[in-house]
Parts: C-alpha cells; structure tokens; sequence
C-alpha cells in the first residue's frame, strides 16, 4: 500500500533540523583521536588484539518505520579500538549461511526486515600497506518478525495519522533484509521534481570607452561548473536560467593547447601569454581579442595532503549525488602515491572523521569507506568545513598540496548558509593555506551560488559533476590542473590603446570584476590556476577611427602598433608577495582568418551569450556557433559541436511538434 508523509510531518521535521544546532555551529571532532591505519611496522601486537576481539552486539526494542510497512530495529555495539568500519552478516530463516548486508562507519545499523533473521557483526581496520584486517565475529542476535502488527499510514490528502487494521502476511520473500547504514532518519529535503536552484545574479559587462575608460581589471577564474551544468540541463530538457550561463566558465571548459604554439606565445616565469587578434564572427564591426594565459606544469608534483570533506545529508539520496561523489573518491584516490595524505569528513546533523592520514597508496581503505556512505539528515555544512580545516592543519605537509575537496549540492541548512557569511567563513578559513575545490552534484534543489562562492572565496575551484565521464576529465584528465596549484591571487589587467581601440568589452567574467586599484593591493584576493592550467579571455573590441588625447600611456598620439598591454600580477603558492608580467599586443598577433583556438573559444561564447540572451550577441545562435566549429576535428570543438546540435533538437524540433 502506498504511504506518504504529511506536510505536517516534513515541516516539524524540517523544523526540528533547523533548530537543532546552534547559529555558530564549530567542529566537535576531537583531532587527538582520530581515525588511522595501523602501522604495519610497529603495530603487530595491536592488530593482533584487534583480529582477536570479538565485538558485542545488542539491538533495540521494536520501532515503528515510517517508510514501510515492515518491522524495523535498530543494531548497536560499542566502538571497537582502531575499527574504520564494520561489516555486517545476516542469515534468515530461510537462508543456510550468512550473508554480508552491508558496511558501516557508525556504531549502529538499521535493518528492516519481512523474516525472522539472525545478525552478527565484524570490526575491519587496515594497515598503512593497505591491507584488510578484520575482528572474530561477534556474537549472532536473533530478531523475530512479528506480524499482523498495526502500521502508521499516512492519507493522500496529507491528513492525520490513523493506525490501518491488522493484516496477514500472505508469503515470505526469498530476497535478503532491506538494510540502511544511517544513523539518523531525520530530515526533509523536496523531491527531484521540485526545483529549487539557486544561482547568483551579475550584470553583464558593457562596452567601455578607450579613450576614457582604458583600463579593465578582474580576477582570474578557471571554474568549469558552468558548462557542466548547462550540459546537464539540455540533456534533460529543462529550462536554462540565464545566471546559470557564465560564459568564461563556457570557455574555459576546453583545452585550447596554448603549448603548442610557439609563434603567438611569448614565454615568461610562472606562466606563458597566447595572444589573437581576428575578426569578430557575431559583430562585422569588431575584432575579437583572445588571450591564453597559461601556468606551466612543475617538473616534480607535490605530495598532496588532501581531505574529502563529504555532504551525506538527505538531500544527496539520489543517484547522480552521493554514488557519483563514491565513484569520484575512488577514481581520484587511484592517481594518488603513498606520499600523499588523504583524509575524509563527513557531514549531514552532524560531522564524522571517517579517516585520517592514510597513505595515498590505500586505495581498498578509501574505497570501503567510501562505499559505507548513506544520505540522511539535516545538512551542518559550517561544522563539516571547520571540522575538515582542523584535520587538513593537522596534517599540513610544508611546501606540499593542502587541499579539501567538498563534494555537495551546496544544500545547506543548518548553520551558516548565507553567501555574505559563507564568504567570510571562507576567507578566514583561507588564511591557514589549505585551498578549497568544491565538486557539485546533483539537480533539482542544487545551490550553485553557494557552491560557487566557497569556491572563489576559499582559493580554489569549482566544477559540476554531472556524470562518470565528467568526473574523469576534471579528477583523472585533468587531475594536476585542478588539484596542484601553480599561483594564487591571480589578476589581470588590460589597458588599450585608443589611437587603435575606440571601445572594448569583457565577455563574462561577470562576477569577478575589480576596481583598477585592487590590481596592485596584495590584500585584495584574486583567482587560482592550477598547474598547466590556462585561463582563456576574449575581449570584443570596435577598432578606433579617430585619435584622442590623453596624459596616460597610450593616451597620447604615439602612433604605436599596440592595440593593448596585457599585465598579470601573481603570488606562489605559499607567498604573500605578488610578481608582475606584463605583454604588449600588436598588429603581429593579428590574424587574417581566426585560428581554431579561436573558432572554439567564439563558439562557446556565442553559445553562451545566446542562452544568457545577452543584448550584445549580434548574430549569435546555435546554428551560427555550430557553423563555426565546421571543419574542426579535435574532440572539444566535436564534443561542444555535439552538445548544440543536441540542443537545437532538444529545443526547436520539439516545440515544432506542438506548433
């Protein structure tokens, strides 16, 4: 029989998370005592100790399980010295051997049930080699099913509870118990059809004029969540809010092989500069600039401290969430070496350190705890950021990579969850010198601002996984790019010459704009690129027909071939002093015809500005954009030709089906 949970209900449980914890939520986690592996080296005695223990399990009374009509109980033991998880075995009545049902890192298992079943348990460790080491079993519990039983039942209309008469059981099925690792069934978030997205609003740049206005200053962005995330909504159909649109992030998502290319790329510390000047393809009055700013790959990659800091909170049940975010753990722990640190947290009403400084190397440790994550819960994620900080600090490798990885859907409910707060929370956090990439998941209920803000804030990243494959590009692929960080506060400055530029225009980078003055303030925060890593920028520029006068540089009449100079301020990883570089851009980087690079760079950009239904995308449509891309066969210009073409049937043969 169908049951569903009143709106009474889910309100007092919502209302009950909310008011559960308070407003300035800390970590509890006690960093004396954290989760390790055993030292195969000088813990022989001790895992000897834990292979004889011999944990003792109890279970509860009968509750009553609102989510199905069968009898439910919950297992409990007490925590075994050095265990990271526990295993557990069920047989029931019509079963001749014990099966493994689950795993869990908590002290409790909840189980469902339809047969008398009995129920053991086994306490599992691993050693710094990564090899398993389990307990003896403990002692077997039998629970009895008892029928006829009455059930909570819930009416369609959402009115009150009443208790439905007894029943029979008419047969018992052959499959195992339904199990839950949860500790908590608490918590209410909407359904996948009830959308409640959030993005972040900016105001799209404009024209400036050269001869007043020459100066354009902004903060260096390589997200990628963007394209991700657009591509997750065609694929499924949906409506495309236009501030899910950022064109740099549309830009940025592809590899425009700046190495390559030796001609137009000047070569200086730190990074390399790719410049192109063509015509515009969406304005016949404007040339198109594009800039390839690109960090150059370390020689040796450094050992990487790096701390999982995972949302298990009810809102990640759901297939494209927390199994996706299992499946990225696991690929990224495989690229790791037994230099490397990895840590995981974990959050929902509450954090949990799951493990803590395991060698990179134990890929079967990280996978088992991994695969024991449940979605349940209210959504703490200020108590899971500090709780991750306090371990990535406890653990700080010097000189290294100190980096969390937050895998959510930005959710959050409990604590901290404005983005003016996160934002502040971020940037104290920041200080320690641990950066901050943030993974997101999942749709319906999604908070790209959120996520997007801890990310820019935090030093770091941001990209949307919206399945396997993504996760291999930004986690396998592009693993140093996005995970080693070859400069921090990274800005940018172009400053253009009106003797050749009437009037220029920043397409996006919206929301990471400057003020001229912040370029030379070290306080000021910039953006992060990553080892090998490129950040691409197009300008739209209307070339200059008149001379003007001016007491700046390219504001007096010098008949200079320059179009604009480039200037790109920068600190290391681990500095508080930025450097400079700066790169004149004359008619030698024009181009006759624009390059691919530029085909691929425009095509993304008037795909974006078409979707974001910017006032200044001229011509811009999808058939334009994939005109563009004819003739390129590189796997993004494919891959990005594929995606419009999947739109316009999505969008356009569709709705002519209705016409």
């Amino acid at each position: 029989m169908k049951k569903k949970i009143s709106a009474i209900l889910a309100a007092a449980m919502a209302i009950s998370c909310a008011g559960a914890f308070p407003a300035e939520a800390r970590s509890q986690i006690d960093t004396s005592d954290l989760p390790t592996l055993f030292s195969s080296k000088e813990d022989e005695s001790a895992i000897l100790k834990f292979k004889k223990t011999k944990p003792k399990l109890t279970a509860d009374s009968r509750e009553e399980n609102y989510y199905s009509s069968a009898e439910s109980r919950t297992l409990k033991w007490e925590p075994v010295d050095n265990a990271l998880l526990y295993y557990v075995y069920a047989k029931p009545s019509n079963k001749k051997s014990f099966e493994k049902i689950g795993a869990t890192y908590n002290t409790q298992f909840f189980t469902t049930y339809s047969l008398t079943t009995s129920y053991c348990i086994r306490a599992v460790s691993y050693d710094d080699t990564d090899n398993k080491i389990i307990s003896r079993t403990s002692n077997t519990i039998t629970l009895k099913y008892r029928a006829n039983r009455p059930v909570p039942y819930y009416t369609d209309d959402g009115g009150e509870v009443f208790e439905e008469a007894e029943y029979d059981i008419a047969y018992e099925p052959e499959e195992a118990p339904v199990a839950n690792t949860s500790s908590s069934k608490g918590g209410y978030y909407p359904s996948p059809d009830y959308n409640t997205e959030e993005y972040s609003h900016s105001e799209e740049s404009g024209f400036k004029n050269a001869s007043t206005d020459p100066v354009s200053t902004f903060a260096a962005d390589v997200d990628t969540a963007s394209y991700a995330n657009i591509r997750r909504l065609i694929n499924d159909g949906s409506n495309i809010p236009e501030d899910a649109v950022r064109i740099e992030e549309m830009i940025n998502y592809f590899d425009y092989g700046y190495e390559t290319n030796t001609k137009y790329t000047r070569k200086f510390d730190t990074f390399s500069v790719y410049s192109e000047i063509a015509d515009c393809p969406w304005n016949k009055d404007a040339k198109l600039l594009q800039l390839g700013i690109e960090a150059y790959a370390p020689e040796e990659i450094p050992d990487s401290n790096l701390v999982f800091l995972v949302d298990v909170s009810g809102s990640m049940d759901s297939e494209d969430k927390l199994p996706l975010v299992k499946e990225s753990i696991e690929m990224l722990t495989e690229n790791m070496s037994e230099n490397d640190t990895i840590s995981i947290v974990t959050y929902s009403g509450e954090e949990k350190a799951v493990l803590a400084g395991a060698k990179g190397s134990c890929i079967n440790a990280v996978t088992d705890l991994a695969s024991c994550m449940e979605a349940s819960g209210c959504t703490n994620g200020e108590r899971g950021i500090n709780a991750a900080y306090e371990i990535a600090e406890k653990y700080f490798i010097e000189g290294g990579n100190n980096r969390i990885i937050l895998c959510t859907d930005g959710d959050l409910n409990v604590g901290i969850s404005d983005e003016g707060e996160l934002k502040k929370l971020i940037e104290k956090k920041r200080e320690s010198g641990v950066f901050f990439t943030v993974l997101g998941f999942g749709k319906g209920n999604i908070k790209d601002n959120k996520m997007e803000t801890l990310a820019d804030n935090g030093n770091g990243s941001y990209h949307y996984i919206d399945c396997s494959e993504e996760a291999a590009k930004v986690l396998i692929e592009e693993r140093t790019e996005n995970i080693i960080t070859a400069a921090k506060d990274v800005k940018i400055q172009a400053e253009f010459n009106p003797e050749r530029v009437k009037s220029y225009r920043l397409i996006g980078y919206d929301n990471r704009r400057l003020e001229n003055s912040d370029f030379d303030n070290d306080l000021r925060d910039g953006g992060e690129v990553g080892a090998g890593q490129s950040v691409t920028v197009l300008y739209e520029i209307i070339p200059a027909d008149t001379n003007a006068k001016s007491s700046l540089k390219y504001q007096k009449s010098t008949g200079s071939d320059e179009w604009c100079t480039v200037k790109i301020r920068y600190k290391e990883p681990d500095g508080s002093k930025s450097m400079l570089i700066s790169a004149a851009i004359n008619d030698s980087f024009v181009h006759k015809t624009p390059s691919s690079r530029m085909k691929l760079a425009a095509a993304a950009a008037m795909f974006g500005m078409y979707l974001k239904d910017s006032e200044y995308r001229g011509s811009s449509d999808p058939d334009s954009a994939r005109e563009l891309l004819r003739g390129l066969t590189d796997n993004d210009a494919q891959n990005l030709n594929m995606l419009i073409e999947y739109y316009i049937q999505q969008y356009f043969e569709t709705e002519t089906e209705f016409d």
